[in-house]
């Protein structure tokens, strides 16, 4: 190294070392100045801390510009001074500031709050200065304007740091606020709605105006106004420019209908209102706000749809009531209330399984009111009859119910009958129908059970009168015997008489006060019916048809369908009928019991008792011929067959089964005069019942019983020879004790 070397390196650590003497001493000076600046920040903001919250200075209406500017100008200065330290030093102190930063927001938010409060006191004064003038569109045009304020100064309010300090704000301005919004809104409000139908009236909008006249007019109702007469002169000056009109019709029940208009009104006269569907109105009474209408009307029909018309306009409601639909078909006894509406489908067909479209003629009982037919709408009352085209698929569907609500049909039929030219050929009966209408609260005596409904529990009277019982609550005696609500029910029964006092919803009493005993129709067993036959067999001009009823009742009876006679059971309960019998023929009889002298309907229903009867003798239909030709019958097994049941036409009617007697015989006779008596379980012979007749199985020939066996010995002393004559058969018969009819003619051969 050479001085010149040498004298540069020691130059050049020389200035490095006074290089580094002179920089550490300026970050320490720049150091100490920034932590004085950082506690001169910190000191401010608390102070801004203070200035800002209840706890300390504020008092939620002076803003404290003065601590926020120094607290902001403090932590500016800072900023300042973090500029080129480094990066470590900047987090130190940033994070020391982090309060102060703090503070200041929350300033800003407690500013900008107290500014709010200022625009809200300015619109709640303007609004409040406006109240005094009595002029609606001036309060109206301020409340809008200081509703519109506060809506959006209110969000400013709620950023407020610290729960007393924001509740102190908002106490000063937002309550005062609120409580005018709230004693001015109904008023306002009204004002506005009032001038809105104004404007819907003169554009033709009257439905809208309505709207908004029924709005103001519910405020004006509900309401203590501060302008109320005024508001509601107002109101009346729009309203009385619109014209009547309905705004609903709504029924309250089976007499009462309610019409809402659009105005009030001074009068109703009951011409004015018209109802379609032969529904009238009798009565019409205003409301005394003059709005409603109370109309009262005849009874409505279930299931009807009423279009009521008044001053031009329609409006219209369903009577309520439920559809059960039901096939004429079907033979349940309907229990229905006055309420409700039946649907009956009765179908008919032509030829080649084709829908007919032949005119039917419907008969309404009496009582009964058809509302559709085949769907289309209809109001027609029975008794009459009625013609109708089925439709395409043959089918007549008639809905209906009961003429009036309050008037019980009890035991009514309808019948469908197909015409072709003017003349029935085929007819359809519906089952037994009862409308029952709800009894009435009152007191009751001396009635008598017309149907129970155990499940349901309710019974019926025979006037038609539903009773409902509950199953507490309500007080039951059997014969001047308490009992419980189970045993009542189970006591109760069709022809009971009964009494008491009844409230529908109340407590009610009721009393079983004699208990009807009834006796069954029964039909003498000797007409019971047998395993295997088709009927009751009888060979006779007439019979006596017999048997026990309930005494002193009616016992109806019918032929193939026919009412025929009646008769009544005696004090003990017999009964006997003896018609003539028609002659190799079925006869359909069927049998019901009601009470003497009640109307007789013209079919039996599917609850009557039934015998058929087959009039015609059990005749012999051929033998079979024997099987070894030696001229020996003894062990000969012949077949008998009887012959089948024909009437006069020669058609088939029964088939008789054979029952051979212990003691079943039969005699026989050869052209020699030798006469046998072949008897069963005798000398080996046997009588064997088989299907449509009997085999006989020939036994010996004992000449020892004298003529028990050999009854004439003819020519040959009792041998047989040669085709025998069967002259009779003895003991054998057919379920019902008719004995064998042999005809001459009949002849055993090849034995």
């Amino acid at each position: 190294m050479n001085n010149k070397t040498a004298k540069i390196i020691v130059s050049s650590v020389v200035a490095a070392s006074a290089f580094v003497s002179v920089g550490a001493t300026g970050q320490v000076d720049a150091a100490t100045n920034i932590d004085k600046l950082v506690t001169e920040a910190q000191k401010a903001g608390t102070v801004l801390k203070w200035a800002i919250s209840i706890e300390g200075t504020a008092d939620g209406v002076t803003q404290p510009w003065a601590q926020f500017n120094a607290a902001k100008d403090a932590i500016a200065k800072v900023d300042a001074a973090l500029k080129g330290v480094s990066y470590s030093d900047k987090l130190k102190y940033d994070a020391l500031l982090i309060e102060p930063r703090t503070q200041l927001q929350r300033a800003q938010g407690y500013l900008d709050a107290i500014t709010a409060s200022t625009k809200i006191k300015e619109r709640t004064k303007a609004l409040s200065e406006a109240v005094p003038t009595n002029n609606l569109d001036q309060v109206e045009a301020q409340y809008h304007a200081m509703t519109a304020e506060f809506r959006k100064q209110t969000i400013l309010l709620d950023r407020v740091y610290g729960q007393s300090t924001r509740d102190r704000i908002r106490n000063v301005v937002k309550g005062p606020a609120e409580d005018l919004i709230k004693y001015l809104k109904n008023d306002v409000t009204v004002h506005m709605f009032t001038k809105a139908a104004a404007v819907d009236l003169n554009s033709g909008r009257n439905s809208e105006a309505t709207k908004n006249i029924n709005q103001a007019q519910a405020l004006i109702n509900t309401n203590t106004l501060i302008w109320g007469s005024l508001l509601k002169k107002n109101l009346d000056a729009v309203s009385s420019a619109q014209p009547v009109q309905m705004t609903s019709v709504s029924r309250v029940d089976s007499t009462t209908v309610t019409v809402k208009l659009n105005r009030a009104v001074s009068s109703v006269p009951v011409n004015d209102f018209v109802f379609d569907n032969a529904l009238s109105v009798s009565r019409a009474v205003l409301s005394t706000d003059g709005t409603t209408v109370t109309l009262t009307t005849s009874v409505q029909t279930p299931g009807v749809k009423y279009t009521l018309k008044y001053k031009g306009h329609s409006a219209s409601f369903t009577a309520p009531g439920s559809i059960a639909s039901i096939n004429v078909d079907n033979q349940t006894v309907q229990q229905r209330e006055t309420t409700e509406v039946i649907s009956m489908i009765a179908n008919f067909g032509a030829y080649y399984n084709q829908a007919s479209r032949a005119t039917v003629r419907v008969d309404i009982p009496a009582g009964i009111k058809v509302v559709s037919i085949n769907g289309v709408e209809n109001n027609i009352s029975g008794a009459r009859s009625i013609s109708v085209t089925p439709e395409q698929n043959g089918n007549v569907i008639i809905a209906f119910t009961a003429k009036d609500v309050n008037v019980p049909v009890v035991d009514t039929i309808m019948t469908f009958n197909r015409m072709e030219g003017g003349t029935v050929v085929e007819t359809k009966s519906s089952a037994k129908m009862n409308f029952y209408a709800p009894a009435r609260a009152g007191s009751f005596s001396n009635k008598k059970i017309h149907y129970v409904d155990v499940y349901n529990n309710y019974f019926i009277t025979t006037d038609g009168m539903k009773y409902k019982v509950r199953t507490s609550g309500d007080i039951y005696r059997n014969e001047g015997i308490s009992v419980g609500f189970d045993s009542f029910r189970a006591s109760l029964d069709v022809g009971d008489t009964v009494a008491g006092t009844y409230q529908p919803s109340a407590v009610s009493t009721f009393e079983i006060t004699t208990n009807f005993y009834f006796v069954d129709l029964y039909i003498d067993s000797k007409f019971a019916h047998k395993s295997g036959t088709a009927g009751y067999r009888v060979d006779a001009s007439r019979i006596e048809l017999k048997g026990i009823a309930q005494p002193n009742y009616d016992i109806v009876i019918y032929k193939n369908g026919g009412y025929v006679s009646k008769v009544r059971a005696n004090s003990s309960g017999a009964w006997n009928y003896s018609p003539n019998l028609d002659q190799n023929a079925i006869s359909d009889y069927a049998f019901i019991q009601q009470e003497a002298g009640k109307a007789v309907a013209p079919n039996p229903g599917w609850a009557a008792k039934t015998l058929r009867v087959i009039e015609g003798p059990m005749d012999l239909l051929s033998v079979s011929a024997g099987t070894t030709p030696d001229n020996n019958l003894t062990n000969e097994a012949l077949i008998f067959t009887v012959a089948p049941l024909k009437n006069k036409s020669g058609v088939g009617l029964v088939q008789d089964q054979v029952v051979a007697l212990a003691n079943a015989s039969i005699i026989v006779q050869d052209n020699d005069g030798t006469k046998i008596r072949f008897t069963n379980n005798q000398d080996g012979t046997k009588f064997t019942p088989v299907n449509n007749g009997f085999q006989v199985n020939f036994g010996t020939i004992d000449p020892g019983k004298g003529n028990a066996v050999i009854m004439h010995p003819g020519t040959d002393n009792g041998v047989l020879t040669g085709p025998l004559k069967v002259i009779s058969i003895e003991g054998i018969q057919n379920a019902y004790e008719i004995g064998m009819q042999v005809a001459q003619g009949f002849q055993i051969t090849g034995y």
